[in-house]
């Protein structure tokens, strides 16, 4: 499978969804830590930020398959861990794109479908 986003794969109203998932995401983001294949992202506990983060892995799933998603979460006390891991070229992509590749996701002009 080749390491590469395919953001064609959305319609015009889940890009409009990526899109506001991804700035409330963005907004709750407490820390961002590398770890062995990837990248671990920590959020707030609260079922809000949980709901989130389930909605745009839906969405990530589809344009970076090669990616695998780990979700750690407890109590609302306790924060929530999202992992962003895959095989060696993965977190080469996570870590020189991933942001880019949201940012153009998230700009595209809408009528360009």
């Amino acid at each position: 499978m080749p390491i590469a986003c395919c953001h064609t794969v959305f319609t015009k109203e889940e890009r409009l969804d990526y899109k506001e998932i991804w700035s409330e995401l963005d907004k709750r983001r407490l820390a961002v830590t590398e770890i062995e294949a990837g990248f671990q992202y920590q959020f707030p506990g609260d079922s809000d930020t949980l709901r989130y983060l389930s909605v745009w892995i839906s969405l990530e799933r589809k344009c970076c398959p090669f990616l695998t998603f780990t979700v750690i979460a407890s109590s609302e006390d306790e924060p929530i861990f999202l992992q962003l891991t895959g095989k060696e070229d993965a977190k080469a992509f996570l870590r020189s794109e991933i942001n880019d590749k949201i940012i153009l996701i998230t700009t595209l002009n809408n009528n360009s479908f």
